[in-house]
């Protein structure tokens, strides 16, 4: 397993893990083949490393992802029929997917980059459906895990992977959890209203019962072999659930597995490294000139975006870094023209679009940025670093702006308020006309970020830096 679970992949556990060499030369054959009528016999599926995932569906090469990938969207669950070489019949659970997600994840440097809002970010769009993830029994962080080196195989004899297969298949038929259940309690130790779901269990039980099968399969287990097995699931479901609660906060409580052991009473639950990798962005210490944050949407959740804006002599031009794309270009030169109108309000020389470069930086280089809405940021970033004013670090902006100062409303203003909320900002200068959709955030986040509404940017200038005085 550990080959393909790379310090840059992205693993998905299965209830049950075999392990099939050379997939890509064998085609699948061991599931496709006549006497196979069912993808319920399917134990683990692993592609190969030079396989790939494409963006669409009707991409996908191979029979055996094609077959796989059906029934993965379709939400398969307990008692469906599903249909294989013509062949009905009834289906267990697919619940989980163990892959190596081409779309690798970055590392910085022992866990993922927090770049990343949720960690089903790699996954095609065409997956990222919460209906579907939900159904995700596990998630197996690869970064974890060893690569395969030549020292890692065997030099003795050992099963060749088809009878491995055979024997994890026959082990189906036995219920390790039959004679442990009343050893422990599964329980929400956050304690929350939503609590534990009939999928948070289904997936704890399955992936123990896997797990067990393969660790203890004579059924022999004492209370502290049990509570590891099970601290191991309710670690491999709760990443699934964290990254479910980031997704959609809404639907999907922030709560945490765990365990209680009959015989001692005690709770046990998971820690998961990667849970505190939610800030993407460190907040300066204290106000900076040219340091500005803005926020954005990225597909369907919002995030920060830190620009650093700096003024130097030069010829004027304005310099836009860190993949910058058009329309955000765009708002640049409205900033400057807005400046070039008004730089008497800040104090500015009237030849500083003669005698002055400005560079724009969006961190994060390798990330393109686009959009309207960090009009009001960079217009305050540029302020900043010609007037040599400090912007706050704990606020953040959005809006769009216009040549004569106004600011206009934008989307995600939900999505950008809860990025601020995770990353401890204090207080989001948002436009007037957005003001009531971030009214409908939950309580916790209002009572913790003051929401500012602004109509013009003199309004954003007096609120952002620092001793600054607009007319």
């Amino acid at each position: 397993m550990g080959n393909y679970s790379r310090d840059h992949s992205n693993v998905f556990a299965m209830k049950h893990i075999s392990w099939l060499n050379n997939l890509a030369k064998t085609k699948g054959k061991l599931f496709f083949e006549e006497e196979c009528h069912s993808i319920s016999e399917l134990i683990a599926i692993l592609l190969s490393s030079d396989e790939s995932i494409p963006d669409h569906p009707n991409e996908i090469q191979g029979q055996l992802f094609r077959q796989y990938y059906r029934l993965l969207v379709n939400g398969i669950e307990e008692g469906e029929i599903i249909e294989v070489k013509g062949v009905k019949r009834s289906s267990t659970p697919i619940a989980s997917f163990l892959a190596d997600i081409p779309g690798y994840i970055e590392m910085l440097p022992h866990l993922p980059h927090e770049k990343y809002y949720h960690l089903f970010e790699p996954l095609p769009d065409f997956l990222q459906v919460i209906a579907f993830l939900d159904r995700i029994h596990a998630y197996l962080p690869g970064w974890e895990i060893p690569k395969l080196t030549p020292n890692s195989y065997s030099k003795d004899y050992g099963f060749i992977t088809d009878y491995f297969c055979e024997i994890m298949h026959e082990l189906r038929r036995i219920d390790p959890l039959a004679s442990v259940r009343s050893r422990f309690e599964l329980v929400d130790i956050a304690r929350t209203a939503q609590g534990i779901s009939g999928r948070d269990q289904r997936a704890i039980m399955k992936t123990s019962s896997g797990l067990l099968k393969l660790l203890y399969p004579d059924g022999q287990v004492t209370d502290e072999e049990l509570t590891e097995v099970l601290q191991l699931s309710c670690e491999l479901r709760q990443r699934v659930r964290e990254q479910l609660h980031m997704m959609a906060p809404g639907e999907y409580d922030k709560l945490l597995l765990g365990v209680r052991m009959t015989s001692t009473g005690e709770n046990v639950s998971p820690v998961l490294p990667d849970a505190n990798r939610i800030q993407r962005v460190t907040l300066s210490e204290k106000p900076s000139v040219g340091e500005v944050i803005g926020l954005a949407v990225d597909g369907d959740f919002g995030c920060i975006l830190h620009f650093e804006m700096q003024a130097t002599k030069g010829n004027g031009r304005i310099v836009p870094l860190g993949s910058i794309q058009r329309v955000m270009r765009e708002s640049i030169e409205t900033a400057a023209q807005f400046i070039r109108a008004k730089h008497n309000d800040f104090g500015i020389s009237a030849e500083w679009r003669q005698n002055f470069d400005v560079a724009v930086l969006a961190t994060f280089m390798g990330v393109p940025k686009e959009g309207p809405s960090s009009g009001v940021a960079i217009v305050a970033g540029i302020v900043s670093a010609l007037t040599s004013k400090p912007v706050r670090n704990d606020i953040a902006m959005t809006g769009e702006i216009t040549i004569m100062g106004k600011v206009l409303p934008v989307g995600g203003i939900q999505q950008k308020v809860r990025a601020a909320y995770d990353s401890g900002i204090k207080e989001v200068l948002l436009p007037r006309d957005n003001l009531h959709e971030a009214h409908g955030l939950p309580q916790y986040i209002l009572d913790t970020v003051t929401l500012t509404p602004v109509d013009t940017i003199n309004d954003v200038l007096t609120s952002a830096l620092v001793d600054v005085e607009c007319s």
